[in-house]
């Protein structure tokens, strides 16, 4: 059984895996090409809005797919449909009232000159482009929870495929910018996904949907609160960077990440993976062997992320002619920080995982809340005194005390006497 089970997680890792190389690649494309044709400030501003669209992902993965993730194992058959379409038209009730703000207080802030025209753009394009984006990612995650990440990977191939097709015509018309990327994005996302929610009708009621909100509620307002402050500590430098320094820092330090972005679909890959891979080992009593596979994971992880870093120090002169050009030749600076920063936060997102998997989200919450203070705090002191650089070595200290914190806990809680007797 236990081969079979590491079979299982292997391929699903890898599918997982896969699937985010078409993401992660599709991403990358888009910050090499938006380097190419946009000012350092401008491409500052993209990296700061796609924050911003990362949150709000975040915002839905914790009170629908993360619970989600966790509690569709838990239902039988005819139950999990009426569960999955009681959030979808939940989700939807909320982001098409906030789109429509968005669009509103876009055109306001230029029609009075409060922001320039590029920024409100930008603004009215991503509130649009949420109701796509977070439609694609609610599929995303219902068929990762129901362990079908072939399903995930046609989905995004064809997401991918569509925005090259329409962001090559974009660009060959001289539109491609940013507002038009985030538009692009909600529109591929939206014209994918709709025929996939057409494959997977639910019937709900109105009760259906207030039971399933009710009960994802119940782990989702931790893991709400745990996500916010998560997202401000990571990306908290970024943020302070914009307003202490300016957008041109913020275009050099997300250049070095950029360079970084394999890593994060191995990171995605196994994020989407482990929760219900990790339910199904709770339900079967065997929760060591999830500890025992995530030590592993984040070993192998580290490996992979210092040797990376090395290959792009060697190819810097190469890197800077062919991906990045001469004028962020100061984004080299910051790849050896950027290389602990992937290395600690995966070790931290495995105990988080392993402590979401045992239904903790209350103590993953406490603990990132504290970590974020001490992240703030020092990224806005060290921003100060040392510029890009201490923002980095900030998150990197929030990140070593958060990973520390949490796998005691999670050590403490897989061992305990009264988990020990279920294994």
């Amino acid at each position: 059984m236990g081969k079979n089970i590491s079979k299982s997680l292997l391929y699903k890792s890898v599918i997982a895996s896969i699937d985010q190389a078409f993401l992660s690649g599709l991403n990358f494309l888009i910050s090499i090409v938006l380097i190419k044709i946009v000012s350092k400030p401008e491409y500052g501003y993209y990296s700061i809005f796609f924050s911003i669209m990362l949150f709000m992902a975040s915002v839905q993965t914790a009170i629908i797919n993360t619970p989600l993730a966790v509690l569709l194992i838990t239902k039988k058959e005819d139950e999990k449909r009426k569960y999955a379409g009681s959030l979808f038209f939940g989700q939807n009730l909320f982001l098409f009232p906030l789109a429509f703000i968005g669009v509103v207080v876009a055109i306001a802030l230029w029609y009075f000159n409060l922001l320039e025209f590029s920024l409100s753009a930008i603004i009215g394009a991503i509130s649009i482009a949420f109701i796509g984006i977070l439609l694609r990612e609610y599929l995303r995650a219902y068929f990762f929870a129901d362990e079908d990440p072939k399903t995930v990977l046609v989905i995004d191939v064809l997401y991918v495929i569509l925005f090259i097709i329409l962001g090559y015509l974009a660009y060959i018309l001289s539109q491609l910018n940013v507002a038009s990327v985030f538009f692009l994005m909600g529109l591929c996302s939206l014209l994918v996904g709709i025929f996939f929610i057409k494959q997977n009708i639910w019937n709900f009621s109105r009760s259906d949907i207030k039971a399933s909100y009710r009960e994802n509620w119940k782990y989702g307002k931790w893991a709400l609160f745990g996500v916010t402050v998560t997202h401000i500590q990571t990306y908290s430098y970024l943020y302070l960077l914009g307003i202490i320094v300016s957008s041109v820092a913020v275009a050099d330090v997300s250049a070095a990440r950029l360079l970084l972005m394999p890593l994060i679909l191995v990171q995605e890959g196994w994020s989407k993976v482990i929760l219900p891979h990790g339910s199904k080992l709770r339900e079967t009593k065997r929760l060591p062997r999830l500890f025992k596979e995530q030590i592993a994971i984040s070993v192998a992880f580290v490996i992979i992320v210092f040797s990376l870093v090395f290959i792009l120090f060697f190819l810097e002169p190469i890197l800077l002619n062919i991906l990045l050009s001469t004028k962020y030749a100061n984004s080299f600076d910051y790849i050896f920080y950027w290389g602990a920063i992937f290395a600690i936060g995966f070790i931290t997102l495995n105990a988080s995982f392993g402590l979401q998997v045992l239904k903790h989200f209350e103590l993953i919450s406490k603990i990132n809340f504290v970590t974020m203070i001490i992240t703030v705090l020092l990224a806005y002191f060290l921003i100060h005194s040392n510029g890009s650089t201490g923002g980095l070595v900030a998150l990197i200290i929030g990140q070593t005390v958060s990973a520390i914190i949490l796998w005691y806990y999670y050590t403490k809680e897989t061992f305990s006497k009264k988990q020990s007797s279920m294994v």
